[in-house]
């Protein structure tokens, strides 16, 4: 008789393979709404633009993971989950709606939190967390994380949908994104649209080995597939920054040890996820952090990251030419030095997105206790002294 030990092994090791739609998948769509890229140093807003500042307070002690998507309007939507920490059973997502023409935000209104998930969900739910925002021409969906039971590990799937711009949301639906009780999977970066309607969506596995997926995803939640990006490092929370109908690079973040550092390291696809090369590195410093990407107008590419080997102390920005074979100098878009053990001396968590009038928009987490929202343009990024040229 199979032990509980052997027993328990087995389906951790169940739960940890892709579903089984994955083994029969097909080639995929193509990348929609994929614009071309302008001459070099040409730029749609001869002006540089650049304004930054914090979104709306919501009284809880801890905020984290904010996440961007454009409205048909123009206004742009965001979320964030916030409580008294991580994984806490407080913890709900709190989402807020910037106005295009006075760039006001709306007060942040609850949207989920894990009594309203477990109902939809009829599951325990101990906390949630790494809200994703997606709009296109139905409307909103917001995926999440829905922690079954222990820490991010137990975690599970979920989606929501909103057909009003976000006054009013959908019961929260399971994505399977894997065979046997549907744990482990987790969501943090922006999906990318098909030219079918399906999006893909960055995923990760936690336990009990991490690594980096791109499942497709209809537009009622069901996963069409899921291709596994190969890497013997324990590579997650991919993000996908789309180049071309069939071209995307897919940026990581990679756990290690205190003290110890590598780099920003990256794949690409050239059949729209079908495939994927084998994983590069790049000059750009890494320790353990979330890595984020959008495309210039250019095609350059802006990476946003934490630029150290030891903390989250600074966001850089920099700028990859080339097929990522060139790149700019490090931008320290905040630094933080101030010896302080009474504030959590973090930011963290880039989110950013390009909007249709050609601006970058993006939010990071400050300190934890605020998150913060920053707009340039590209006129801004060729005028800068260190981003404007590859090194």
């Amino acid at each position: 008789m199979m032990s509980r030990v052997t027993l328990l092994r087995v389906l951790l090791i169940a739960a940890a393979l892709p579903p089984l739609a994955g083994a029969l998948r097909g080639a995929r769509p193509r990348f929609a709404n994929v614009p071309a890229a302008l001459p070099p140093h040409s730029v749609a807003e001869p002006q540089p633009v650049y304004e930054t500042g914090a979104l709306p307070r919501v009284g809880t002690a801890f905020v984290h993971g904010g996440t961007l998507a454009e409205l048909s309007n123009g206004d742009l939507a965001a979320a964030f989950y916030g409580g008294s920490d991580e994984v806490k059973p407080d913890v709900a997502i709190f989402f807020t709606v910037r106005d295009h023409r006075s760039g006001r935000w709306s007060a942040p209104r609850r949207i989920m939190d894990r009594y309203v998930a477990r109902r939809a969900l009829r599951m325990p739910v101990k906390s949630i967390g790494n809200p994703v925002l997606y709009a296109d021409a139905r409307g909103l969906r917001l995926f999440f994380v829905a922690i079954v039971a222990g820490g991010w590990s137990g975690g599970t799937i979920a989606m929501t949908s909103s057909g009003d711009a976000g006054v009013h949301w959908s019961d929260a639906r399971h994505l399977i994104t894997s065979p046997l009780f549907n744990v482990g999977m987790l969501v943090r970066a922006a999906p990318v649209a098909y030219d079918d309607g399906t999006v893909a969506l960055p995923v990760y596995h936690e336990a009990p080995q991490k690594w980096s997926a791109i499942v497709r995803v209809d537009r009622d939640g069901r996963v069409l597939d899921q291709v596994r990006i190969r890497d013997s490092r324990q590579l997650i929370q991919p993000w996908m920054t789309v180049t071309g109908a069939g071209d995307a690079f897919v940026f990581f973040r990679e756990p290690l040890k205190w003290g110890t550092s590598d780099c920003v390291r990256w794949a690409a696809t050239a059949d729209g996820g079908s495939s994927f090369s084998n994983v590069a590195g790049s000059p750009l410093v890494h320790r353990d952090s979330a890595v984020a990407a959008t495309r210039m107008g250019d095609g350059s590419i802006l990476v946003l990251w934490n630029n150290s080997p030891f903390d989250r102390r600074n966001i850089s920005m920099a700028r990859g030419f080339d097929g990522l074979r060139r790149w700019s100098k490090a931008f320290a878009f905040i630094s933080d030095a101030t010896p302080d053990s009474l504030l959590r001396r973090e930011y963290s968590y880039p989110f950013p997105i390009r909007t249709r009038d050609g601006r970058t928009h993006f939010l990071f987490t400050h300190q934890r206790t605020s998150i913060h929202h920053t707009v340039f343009n590209d006129a801004w990024i060729e005028a800068h002294p260190v981003l404007s040229e590859p090194r």
